[in-house]
């Protein structure tokens, strides 16, 4: 079976099964994304506003306040922060210029995929 996820999110995508499933892990999680994003805020200026959109989604579910994501949204929304948290992964975060730009094209490849869910929740949003 050929898979049509970016390289390495795989991997990321198990990870987040044990976050799907324990609420309180989510949003720690959500805080050690937060915590990494504005350290490289610089370097992730073209991404910055998707990955805040996207954090901020995840720590709705967290808390249960949003509560219309499918699992498979939120299991991909989740992959997509580990993938960014991992400093390690295709393209080294600390390679200077290019460190982040796999992180950028997961978050856009996670973004496209669930384009109709992050619209919902940023109407959402909106209203509270």
């Amino acid at each position: 079976m050929i898979s049509h996820d970016p390289r390495g999110f795989d991997r990321a995508k198990a990870q987040a099964e044990a976050y799907v499933g324990d609420r309180k892990k989510a949003r720690q999680l959500v805080q050690e994304v937060l915590t990494k994003a504005y350290q490289h805020r610089g370097q992730l200026e073209t991404i910055w506003n998707d990955l805040m959109a996207l954090i901020r989604m995840i720590r709705s579910w967290a808390r249960g306040d949003f509560k219309r994501l499918p699992r498979k949204t939120i299991l991909v929304a989740i992959a997509a922060v580990l993938y960014f948290l991992n400093p390690f992964d295709f393209i080294p975060d600390f390679i200077p210029g290019i460190g982040y730009l796999d992180d950028a094209a997961v978050l856009a490849f996670v973004l496209n995929s669930i384009r109709h869910d992050v619209a919902t929740f940023l109407e959402w949003e909106k209203e509270q």
